[in-house]
């Protein structure tokens, strides 16, 4: 009898824990990319990347740019760093514009001087992701 006790214990340990691991804390990784921001930009908005485990492989935002304004993206994941977080910016037209995986590099983000007033796509995707969490921050100067 105790040794069903001891084998129902350890099941309900592994199924919790990995319900658990797949939650996804983004505030941790938005507190971490807003530390990273440059000096003279100003918070604007941060954004959730949950993948879901893998199960959403795609999250997009919508966002307003002003023309003649600099825009600071920063992401965070908790792969470490921007590790396997793809973020890229597209215009109204779905043009992309920048990106932060750049020559098999992840880019922890970017700097981006708006042309023109409009919206923009904000788009997150993963790559070699073994935990689909993170976050970023956008910041602007004008």
């Amino acid at each position: 009898m105790k040794k069903i006790y001891k084998l129902s214990f350890f099941i309900f340990l592994l199924l919790t824990s990995s319900v658990a691991y797949s939650q996804c804390n983004a505030e941790l990784y938005v507190n971490k990319s807003m530390k990273s921001l440059s000096p003279g930009f100003q918070f604007s908005k941060s954004y959730r990347i949950d993948g879901r485990g893998g199960r959403r492989p795609k999250i997009e935002y919508t966002c307003v740019f002003s023309k003649d304004t600099n825009y600071e993206i920063k992401i965070s994941g908790k792969d470490g760093g921007a590790q396997g977080l793809i973020g890229t910016l597209y215009d109204s037209k779905r043009t992309r514009m920048v990106s932060n995986f750049y020559n098999n590099k992840f880019l922890e983000g970017w700097n981006f001087k708006c042309r023109s007033t409009g919206i923009y796509y904000l788009s997150f995707t993963f790559k070699n992701s073994k935990s689909y969490c993170g976050a970023a921050v956008l910041a602007f100067r004008r």
